[in-house]
């Protein structure tokens, strides 16, 4: 299970890095970091290391999160719903500490906007889990029927 969460981690701390260089990319980013960040550390070099270092943890811990939907004791809302809390949690004090949002508002916002992609993972993986349940319902149902057997109940 650790080496799980190291691949997964290590897998989250570059697509972290990667996220953060793309939306720079396209919201044509001209400052390397936040005036606010280059404020708080001095250094451009050392701002945009510990950002780097900063986005690449925060990938690590939503990545690694993940394997929360392969612990079958936990239903999926409860797994989807401690996932998102251990995405959004850590973001709030990040994007303030980055001055990726200055507002409390812009917080809220950006956080609304996570819950709504956890919201639409959470129904996602519903529909498929769904759907995965009722065709081994009906193999189950085809191969009791195949057999004589009667159907006792499904799955």
């Amino acid at each position: 299970m650790i080496g799980k969460i190291l691949k997964r981690a290590g897998l989250g701390f570059l697509l972290g890095v990667a996220v953060n260089s793309l939306i720079k990319a396209l919201t044509y980013e001209t400052n390397p970091v936040t005036l606010i960040l280059l404020e708080r550390i001095g250094s451009l070099r050392s701002a945009m290391l510990l950002e780097l270092v900063l986005v690449g943890l925060y990938g690590a811990i939503c990545m690694a999160g993940t394997l929360l939907y392969d612990v079958d004791r936990l239903p999926l809302s409860v797994a989807t719903l401690l996932h998102c809390l251990m995405c959004i949690l850590p973001f709030v004090p990040l994007a303030l500490f980055l001055g990726w949002c200055t507002r409390l508002g812009d917080v809220l916002i950006m956080s609304g906007f996570q819950l709504v992609a956890f919201f639409l993972i959470w129904l996602i993986l519903y529909a498929s889990y769904r759907r995965e349940i009722r065709e081994l319902n009906k193999m189950q149902k085809d191969y009791l029927n195949e057999n004589g057997e009667e159907t006792g109940g499904t799955l």
